[in-house]
């Protein structure tokens, strides 16, 4: 079974190689993104290098969480103006510390949490923390497809290599999975969309 600690330890070695190959926000995310107002607050957990920053007003506060320090440290320099934490998601602790927010992205983050448990963890801490007219853009990867079985280690799992670096873990969703689960934490409104390899739920 995987754990934030080891998922953390494999961003830190990927991380810069990682980071060059995400300057830009990828385009089919953009239609996806909320119109924010010039002073609309923003939470990016999993933030990476800040990459989502470019595709979003200069004007909002924007605070980035990520577990990877290689990677922090990558956002800080691109985005000083960007307040960016080094904390672990699943921290209690972290969350506890943080106020509302008018948006959340979770960009490639919920497939590396290692069970329901801690996915709907997360969500609630989401729902928790969002503006009553706030929203949150999940994305995953579509997992459940043939052509990753030889990744797979288990029904739920896969272990995926980063070119030709370390592994990473992976959950494998379905969409109704991730949808029910956003139900299950209280969002009415639940969007999917599908694009390529990728799953994206709206909710709100």
């Amino acid at each position: 079974m995987f754990d934030s600690q080891k998922i953390a330890s494999t961003y830190d070695q990927i991380g810069l190689n990682f980071s060059a190959t995400r300057q830009k926000l990828s385009p089919e995310v953009i239609p996806l993104l909320p119109k924010l107002e010039s002073n609309a607050s923003v939470l990016d957990l999993g933030c990476g290098n800040g990459v989502l920053l470019t595709a979003l007003p200069k004007t909002v506060t924007y605070t980035g969480l990520d577990f990877s320090a290689v990677l922090i440290k990558e956002a800080t320099g691109s985005d000083p103006v960007g307040k960016f934490i080094l904390a672990d998601i699943l921290d209690q602790s972290i969350w506890d510390e943080l106020g509302q927010f008018d948006f959340v992205a979770a960009l490639a983050v919920f497939h590396h949490l290692p069970s329901p448990d801690d996915h709907i963890k997360l969500l609630r801490n989401i729902k928790q923390h969002l503006n009553s007219t706030g929203s949150c853009l999940i994305s995953v990867w579509r997992l459940d497809q043939p052509k990753f079985d030889r990744f797979r280690t288990n029904s739920k799992h896969l272990s995926i290599p980063f070119h030709s670096g370390p592994s990473r873990d992976f959950y494998s969703f379905t969409a109704d999975e991730l949808a029910n689960l956003a139900k299950q934490t209280g969002f009415s409104d639940i969007k999917s969309t599908v694009i390529g390899d990728n799953l994206y739920l709206n909710l709100s």
